[in-house]
């Protein structure tokens, strides 16, 4: 039984790629997993008859407030990493105003072929381990060494030699976050440790960041390539909020040894050590529990998630508690209903 998606979206691709005749969709099938988007596989055959060329490709699809704007960082960021030879999927199609789907934002993009990086690990002898994960790291510590200005306009790059401009925008549009859901006031104690600290936190090299670097958005290819996916928290930051979270996310799943290992290759390949963590750190798991706690209690989809992804995240909770307990070891501040809410209470 074909799936309702396949006839709009051979459709809009009979549209949209003229130069690829006499197209057939084949194999559509759903990919989506995680918290946000909506993602398909599937095979694109196109061309003369007696020519016919079978392409691998991704349909996303964008649900939420903030498709509209999530759906353009992703494809203007990866088509710029694209072009500058950065491990990323070659996307092809952008669509945000006529979309045959519900009206909701979709990128269509090449499919690498390949398994995601985090079973393979789980599965993996200690040593093979290790070369992977140094393997991955290693594509952190190069995307923080692009040259930043070539994914921003001419024109926008003299608001960043303002050392503070990154930490101020975050901690911006942390309060915005914050006093946007009446909740999440329980946070305000913690933004103002943050807030506090903010003079010792200057951005002396700005980069790209992916903030949301981990195992399960890379793929390993069959020849041993990591591919990078999911842009859609594309920016140029501070690369400390891009370590800090990856650092976070692995600390909460997998423990204390991974981080270390992370921090400690991150800091070989990149020369230097790494200053004034513990606020990043912070900033990483106030944004990853807030976002936590204002999902269950107005919804994930007026979070720009996908509207069961609340079930994902209390399935998390384990993990939660253990970002928790860091956060609170960092700047010495408890948030009772965050801890109430991660026993069940």
């Amino acid at each position: 039984m074909s799936s309702p998606l396949q006839s709009p979206l051979l459709e809009y691709l009979a549209t949209h790629f003229p130069e690829k005749p006499h197209p057939q969709i084949k194999k559509l099938r759903s990919l989506t997993e995680g918290w946000e988007n909506i993602i398909y596989a599937f095979d694109l055959v196109s061309g003369p008859w007696l020519r016919r060329r079978r392409e691998k490709l991704i349909l996303r699809i964008f649900p939420g407030n903030d498709a509209y704007e999530k759906s353009e960082r992703e494809f203007i960021g990866m088509k710029q990493l694209f072009t500058v030879e950065y491990p990323v999927p070659k996307v092809l199609l952008l669509e945000r105003g006529k979309s045959p789907f519900d009206e909701q934002p979709f990128i269509v993009m090449e499919r690498i072929v390949g398994e995601k990086l985090w079973p393979v690990l789980s599965r993996s002898s200690e040593k093979r381990r290790q070369q992977l994960g140094y393997q991955f790291v290693t594509l952190l510590a190069q995307l923080h060494t692009l040259d930043w200005q070539l994914f921003v306009p001419a024109a926008e790059r003299t608001t960043h030699s303002d050392p503070y401009t990154f930490v101020d925008q975050w901690l911006a549009m942390a309060h915005e976050f914050v006093d946007q859901f009446p909740t999440l006031a329980a946070f305000d104690p913690v933004l103002e440790w943050l807030q506090a600290q903010r003079d010792r936190v200057p951005c002396t090299q700005p980069a790209p960041i992916h903030y949301d670097f981990h195992p399960a958005n890379a793929i390993l290819r069959p020849n041993g390539e990591i591919i990078v996916i999911d842009w859609t928290q594309f920016q140029i930051s501070d690369p400390r909020f891009d370590l800090a979270w990856t650092m976070l996310l692995m600390f909460g799943y997998e423990g204390p040894e991974v981080r270390e290992f992370i921090l400690n290759a991150y800091q070989e390949l990149r020369g230097s050590q790494v200053e004034q963590l513990d606020f990043f750190e912070v900033a990483s798991a106030l944004k990853r529990l807030g976002s936590v706690m204002a999902s269950i209690t107005v919804g994930a989809d007026q979070m720009g998630m996908r509207p069961d992804a609340s079930a994902a995240m209390r399935r998390d909770f384990p993990m939660l508690r253990r970002v928790y307990d860091l956060m609170v070891d960092r700047c010495g501040v408890q948030v009772p209903e965050v801890a109430a809410m991660l026993r069940g209470d």
